[in-house]
């Protein structure tokens, strides 16, 4: 385990992280640079951004249930830290290598504050697999399927939709314990742990696609013709 202040140039008492990882020397002085390291704490110079998973990037614990105001917190801080501007004294190389981290953070942020991208992502680290096939033989969403295509009206498509939003908001409520009791249980003897969350976020992906096809459904409907 490695630590890395990742604070603003010239600002020893910046943001702090620590990560296990390969340390790299700086490009610009030599020095060693952690993996999750924005910038060179030594000189202040620009790191490309290293391949880490979003909850690393962006300083979270890897569970579903983050806090998305700290999200929001952290990946502004971070953002502002690495303006591109900041390092315009410093030369083209390291401008781009400050853009490449905001582009790497705001990615990161992309991922975590969606709930379908954020859970795939921590089944990917966790070592679980997406639920086999497309979770056919739910008969909530199977019905909810038949009356969409039947529906012929807006007030039909604005009930069929808030339907879909409570499960849809259900399935996000249920992922949290889902993904907890699998971390704990987690282990070389239990592959299986993940199994709940997949099929989980496998419902929660066919509800938001019925939701999806709802939306545009009605925009379709209310949108005036030209």
């Amino acid at each position: 385990m490695t630590r890395s202040k990742s604070g603003p140039p010239g600002n020893s008492g910046g943001i702090s992280g620590a990560i296990a990882g390969d340390l790299e020397p700086c490009g610009t002085c030599g020095r060693s640079v952690a993996p999750r390291a924005l910038f060179c704490h030594a000189c202040g110079a620009a790191q490309p951004p290293r391949p880490l998973d979003p909850f690393t990037r962006l300083g979270l614990e890897r569970r579903f249930d983050i806090d998305l105001e700290q999200l929001s917190k952290q990946h502004a801080g971070f953002t502002r830290v690495m303006d591109p501007e900041r390092f315009a004294a410093r030369g083209p190389r390291q401008q781009a290598n400050a853009k490449a981290q905001v582009e790497a953070l705001r990615e990161a942020y992309e991922v975590l504050r969606d709930p379908i991208r954020r859970a795939h992502a921590l089944l990917a680290l966790l070592g679980g697999a997406p639920a086999a096939g497309d979770e056919d033989g739910d008969e909530e969403i199977d019905d909810l399927a038949t009356r969409l295509t039947r529906a012929d009206d807006v007030l039909e498509l604005d009930r069929i939709g808030l339907d879909l939003n409570q499960r849809v908001e259900a399935c996000i409520r249920y992922l949290a314990p889902a993904f907890r009791k699998a971390q704990t249980a987690a282990g070389p003897d239990s592959p299986s742990a993940f199994d709940g969350a997949a099929r989980i976020l496998a419902r929660l992906e066919r509800l938001e696609a019925l939701a999806a096809e709802v939306r545009d459904r009605r925009a379709a409907r209310t949108t005036p013709r030209t």
